[in-house]
């Protein structure tokens, strides 16, 4: 298992970090440099990169000239196919006589081999890399070794080419939290960004000539024996690679799809924080939890404008607004989602948000607990406690909910969401009653989900014409008419949805 944080390297953070002393003291052994000059294989078809696997052969070329080649196959943490930020990866290495493949050793890595449909003989090469890489091996205070390498070069892929600037800390020795303490130090030190794509991920983009695209969440897996405190820190390393994935398709991707998944990841790490509440220390929790608001409140806006453009719009227009008011909006919305959309950027690129990450997983692994007690118990004996708490207070929330003012049905909704990334963090406990369940839950937050974008999208033409765009009054007064007479029938559903859900037995009692 490979265990690395990687950070991208501007001309201002290497400055910084080499006058910082956690690079000068705590030295193990003398620094080496050497060259590093890697050749990717793959399929015709990346089945290898599709089945999530990338292999390489690396000459290194040491200060003396010698020449050496390595084999290496990595794979995401969970296995092949399950998209990963990079935090952890599987790997297998093998010395090898010449940068030829050897086949033989690529028996050893299971599911390689059955993901290479069209055969061994298949495999070429793809992209390769030539990198200059000067290691140093540090020994943290607490003990362990973590080797800090810098690498630079460049990736050539079909005639392309993107330059490498990167540090690399990977954990030799002891224990991971040795390795987080040291990035969040050198990222207080440093204005330090997380480098989310391997060298692998890069070089495929580049042949395919593509930008970074949006992932969806894999599902977290836990171990029911395993502590609370534990699955906790599982959990949240989950939500934060799903989060931290995302965040090349939001900085340099052309679709509205990644400010969507990081804006999800936000939420569920919210909830998260919500369904541990009991067991988490208020202050410590609280911050974290106000740093998420303001960053899904960010995302939140791009998101909102994008709906409003690929779907209000669209939609309207198909019912019979006039298409000179669609287009009218279109065009002031245009302008309002480029801006907000900016923002967002902004908030995911800045070297705060690798600071809130490397925060949040440090923390996850030994918070602050308000009863001690139950956080070292069993999570599968605590987790019908914790859902009790959440459904309870959507039981509230839906009492109280008249049917009438969107913000009740909007609070029903939220509690229904909350409730479900809860189920899905622990329904490996209680198998398939508890994905039935959340299937329900999913329903009834799509139903209410529908009115409530038709509630946002109101809005967000009245903010349109504001003081300074009179001219917009009468398309947005047209945008309106068509809201109005869409409510009445997505209410009756949504009441409808809530009627059947409040049917459903909890599974966990």
């Amino acid at each position: 298992m490979e265990t690395e944080l990687k950070f991208s390297l501007s001309r201002d953070a290497r400055r910084a970090l080499e006058r910082h002393m956690a690079l000068r003291g705590n030295v193990a052994g003398e620094a080496a440099t050497r060259t590093d000059h890697t050749t990717y294989f793959d399929t015709s078809d990346f089945a290898l990169r599709n089945a999530g696997f990338s292999l390489r052969i690396r000459r290194s070329v040491d200060g003396d000239g010698g020449d050496t080649f390595v084999q290496t196959v990595k794979a995401a943490q969970n296995g092949a196919g399950k998209d990963g930020s990079g935090w952890r990866r599987q790997e297998w290495e093998w010395p090898v006589a010449r940068e030829e493949l050897d086949l033989e050793h690529l028996d050893e890595v299971p599911g390689l081999l059955p993901a290479l449909q069209k055969g061994l003989a298949d495999l070429q090469p793809v992209f390769c890399t030539e990198v200059q890489r000067c290691r140093q091996v540090l020994q943290p205070p607490g003990g362990g070794l973590i080797e800090l390498a810098l690498d630079d070069g460049m990736i050539v892929a079909s005639r392309q080419r993107e330059p490498v600037s990167e540090l690399e800390l990977e954990l030799k020795e002891g224990s991971e939290d040795a390795l987080l303490r040291l990035g969040l130090d050198l990222a207080q030190a440093a204005p330090l960004s997380l480098q989310v794509e391997s060298k692998a991920d890069r070089g495929y983009r580049l042949q395919e000539g593509d930008r970074p695209r949006a992932r969806k969440a894999g599902r977290p897996a836990i171990d029911g024996d395993a502590t609370a405190a534990r699955a906790f820190a599982s959990l949240s390393d989950s939500v934060l690679d799903h989060l931290l994935v995302n965040q090349p398709a939001v900085l340099r991707g052309e679709e509205s799809e990644g400010v969507h998944q990081m804006r999800v990841a936000v939420r569920r790490l919210r909830s998260l924080l919500v369904l541990y509440t009991p067991l988490l220390e208020r202050t410590s929790g609280a911050r974290f939890e106000a740093e998420l608001r303001r960053l899904g409140n960010c995302l939140g806006a791009a998101r909102d404008w994008s709906v409003f453009l690929e779907q209000t719009l669209p939609a309207a227009e198909k019912d019979g607004v006039d298409a000179n008011w669609i287009e009218i909006l279109r065009l002031a919305a245009e302008s309002k989602y480029h801006a907000a959309l900016q923002a967002a950027k902004k908030a995911v690129g800045v070297p705060e948000f690798a600071r809130f990450i490397l925060s949040f997983r440090t923390w996850s692994r030994c918070p602050p607990a308000a009863l001690a007690s139950a956080a070292e118990q069993p999570v599968k004996r605590i987790a019908p406690w914790l859902l009790d708490r959440l459904e309870g207070k959507f039981d509230k929330r839906l009492k109280r909910s008249d049917g009438q003012e969107p913000g009740t049905l909007h609070a029903v909704r939220k509690s229904a969401k909350k409730l479900r990334y809860s189920i899905e963090y622990l329904d490996a406990l209680f198998g398939s009653k508890a994905a039935r369940y959340a299937k329900a839950c999913n329903r009834l937050q799509k139903k209410l989900g529908v009115l409530n974008d038709l509630e946002t999208a109101t809005a967000r033409a009245a903010e349109l014409a504001g003081n300074d765009r009179l001219d917009l009054v009468p398309a947005v007064g047209a945008l309106s008419n068509w809201a109005d007479a869409r409510r009445p029938p997505l209410l009756k559903k949504a009441l409808k949805a809530c009627a059947t859900f409040a049917e459903q037995d909890p599974f966990w009692q």
